[in-house]
């Protein structure tokens, strides 16, 4: 027989599965009064030794209930926290009214001040109370699995942060030091923290620096108050008591943040890398016209040597291992995966920024990050996807002053780059950054012409709490051929109209740099946006060339672009801007190809820039070769950037917008799907019928009127339809 919805509805408590698998130690132990019984709380997990939350996921909506053992003697909040702090976080308030009856609240906040009331509220009391002389206290709503509504966060089987607060009295104010985070799933069973007590691990920490900017960069004007100082680590040295060198490939498996005591204020961030030997090329330093990364230099290094003035990362170490951002934990991989160190790659380097406002004296540090490796391989190895929208100084334009919300030129990673991924991604966490500014910020997911919606729900960022997140379960697995756009927005009215934020690396600076664990590792990792204007420069130092006739009268030039390149080499673009010797002058064509030392030096850094048939070894390559050879270089460096060659003048406007790391640099921003309308789950009021439970009489007795009424509501209705 098919019971009538409200009747289901009433008994959906009482039959679920009263399973207590995964339950924490001290749940439903100290439920004296069986205020939550098994038979209604599927699930139940310690907050601390003092705070149980037990939940239960419907149909369509979520039980949702708090036990505080004692010393609570007023309000009580506990809710979703986009980030695990007050920025962005929704809260379910529940406290006493001016009338003393029992209410509960749907608020939210966008700072650190007093959550608001929520236009919409999307709770339902069941029952509350409190022992006037233990401070006992409990209580529990029904909340919607996704109300829509802007303020809340959709609760989805995966795990977010939560955040509780209590208060000293029912009037709704300031928390105190009464207010925690801590991470749970709403919809699943509470999460396991893997323990680390079974691998090796290996503390890389800084050798006891001072937190002070390196004298060097402050002579060459940089702010004082943000210090970035690296040290090696040597992989052949650490990995002794491990059982390893650092030919061995190893994974790392998860890590932790250590604090020296008193000097987390200092911190903001650590970032690990590895230092290939062989040179690669950094795709923001080459889109600015900084040229191909050295090759390692490690005849002066040893190990924990320390780089003092480390606001860039040393030349060669540029493999993204992992880090630790302010209000981050720490990372556990899945048992299956692993972040592959070693493999050739001796060399590991901390980078840790220092942030000392009040340019305290005298501090040293000893931080850094805790390693976990195993030599037993793992299946499968892991990366870390970074999407550098605006991160070094120069990348981006600045940000114009005196705007509640401003937003960076996006970073498009297009289908045609993501098609060269060598299997699906599986995303295991998103982590936001950016500096004092930061608004909010998205990585959105667009499939077959449909918006899939962001990697990760944050309404506002907070610069104090950037840990990861599991992603959204739409795009969890992102496919080959997906379109990916990361936005970071700004708030910036803490400055002047006539004035700009700098983008950069230093915290008075402006960031954006979201990031996304994930597996199996892929070849690149790393995507970034530069100035169209700025990147072909690369290619060639005025893009008007290319749609520009000669001015000589030399019909073997035709553009201007061959007759630049064959009078001026070195003005051709930026590339040879950075690699000549200082001092030299101009050099023509036809002497690069023909040329002796520093031309064949350069040469073996472009070989397509001269003929391939053997004349330039031979210094013969004849006038019309070079002609030729020259038409062709500018043909290809122009289409490069995406325009046509004079006389074609089919492409003469270049692309507005540019990512260094796809096989396209340049295009033109798309336009992206609108996401899906959002599809209510769960409506309230809920008919919810509970065991056991008796509510204290504090006065009026509002808790237990409503509770009983819904109790007697299921019974009646229950008796009437059957």
């Amino acid at each position: 027989m098919k019971l009538p919805y409200p009747l289901a509805v009433c008994a959906a408590a009482s039959l679920l599965e009263s399973s207590t698998a995964n339950h924490d130690d001290g749940c439903y132990q100290w439920n004296t009064e069986e205020t939550f019984d098994h038979k209604d709380w599927k699930y139940c997990q310690a907050i601390n030794d003092n705070m149980y939350m037990y939940y239960t996921p419907l149909d369509d909506t979520v039980m949702l209930g708090l036990h505080i053992l004692d010393n609570s003697f007023g309000w009580s909040a506990l809710g979703p926290g986009g980030n695990g702090g007050m920025k962005g976080a929704s809260q379910i308030v529940v406290r006493k009214n001016d009338d003393d009856e029992w209410v509960a609240e749907d608020r939210y906040s966008t700072d650190y001040e007093t959550p608001m009331i929520d236009e919409s509220q999307d709770v339902q009391l069941l029952f509350a109370k409190q022992d006037d002389i233990t401070g006992e206290t409990a209580w529990a709503v029904v909340i919607p699995q996704n109300s829509c509504d802007e303020h809340d966060y959709v609760l989805e089987d995966h795990n977010m942060y939560m955040i509780y607060a209590l208060g000293s009295s029912h009037y709704f104010s300031f928390h105190g030091s009464e207010r925690g985070q801590f991470t749970a799933n709403l919809i699943g069973a509470p999460p396991l923290n893997p323990s680390m007590e079974s691998y090796d691990h290996v503390d890389l920490v800084m050798p006891n620096v001072p937190v002070t900017r390196a004298q060097e960069e402050l002579e060459a004007g940089f702010d004082p108050s943000n210090a970035f100082v690296c040290s090696y680590f040597d992989l052949d040295v650490i990995g002794k008591d491990v059982g390893f060198d650092s030919d061995d490939k190893v994974h790392m498996v998860g890590y932790e943040p250590i604090f020296a005591e008193g000097n987390e204020q200092y911190l903001h961030h650590f970032t690990l890398f590895s230092c290939p030997m062989e040179g690669r090329d950094n795709p923001i330093s080459m889109g600015m016209g900084s040229g191909a990364v050295q090759g390692l230099d490690d005849s002066h290094l040893y190990h924990q040597k320390v780089v003092s003035d480390c606001t860039n990362m040393p030349p060669g170490c540029e493999n993204f291992l992992g880090g630790w951002a302010v209000g981050g934990q720490g990372v556990t991989y899945p048992h299956e995966v692993g972040i592959p160190i070693g493999e050739g790659q001796r060399w590991l380097v901390l980078q840790t920024h220092y942030y000392n406002p009040k340019r305290h004296d005298n501090v040293y540090d000893s931080s850094g990050l805790r390693v976990h490796l195993t030599t037993d391989l793992r299946p499968i190895d892991g990366g870390i996807m970074t999407f550098a929208v605006g991160a070094k100084t120069g990348q981006h334009p600045d940000l114009p002053g005196g705007l509640d919300s401003v937003a960076m030129e996006t970073l498009y990673v297009e289908p045609d780059c993501t098609a060269v991924w060598s299997a699906p991604l599986q995303v295991l966490s998103v982590q936001h950054h950016s500096h004092y500014m930061g608004l909010h910020q998205e990585i959105s997911v667009e499939r077959d012409g449909r918006n899939l919606g962001s990697l990760r729900t944050e309404h506002r960022f907070d610069y104090n709490h950037q840990g990861g997140v599991d992603p959204n379960n739409a795009v969890k697995t992102l496919m080959p051929g997906d379109r990916l756009a990361a936005t970071c927005h700004f708030d910036t009215m803490s400055i002047s109209v006539n004035s700009t934020v700098e983008i950069g690396e230093e915290s008075n600076k402006e960031m954006c740099l979201p990031t996304f664990l994930y597996y199996p590792r892929q070849d690149v990792q790393f995507y970034a946006y530069v100035q169209p204007e700025k990147l072909s420069k690369m290619y060639i130092n005025d893009h008007t060339w290319c749609s520009k006739p000669a001015s000589s009268k030399n019909e073997d030039f035709e553009s201007q672009c061959v007759e630049q390149l064959y009078t001026d080499v070195f003005g051709f673009n930026a590339f040879f801007g950075q690699a000549i010797p200082a001092g030299y002058g101009n050099l023509a064509y036809p002497s690069f190809c023909n040329g002796g030392a520093l031309g064949a030096r350069l040469r073996s850094k472009v070989p397509s820039f001269c003929p391939n048939d053997g004349c330039t070894e031979t210094q013969t390559c004849s006038e019309e070769l070079l002609h030729a050879w020259a038409k062709g270089v500018c043909e290809f460096n122009c289409a490069t950037i995406g325009l046509s060659l004079y006389p074609d003048l089919s492409h003469t406007k270049l692309h507005n917008t540019a990512n260094v790391a796809c096989p396209t640099n340049f295009f033109d921003a798309p336009t992206l799907a609108e996401p899906a309308k959002c599809e209510a789950k769960g409506q309230l009021p809920q008919n919810v019928q509970l065991s056991n439970v008796k509510v204290w009489d504090n006065s009026s007795g509002a808790g237990l009127i409503r509770n009983s009424f819904a109790l007697f509501f299921c019974m009646m209705l229950g008796s009437f339809l059957l």
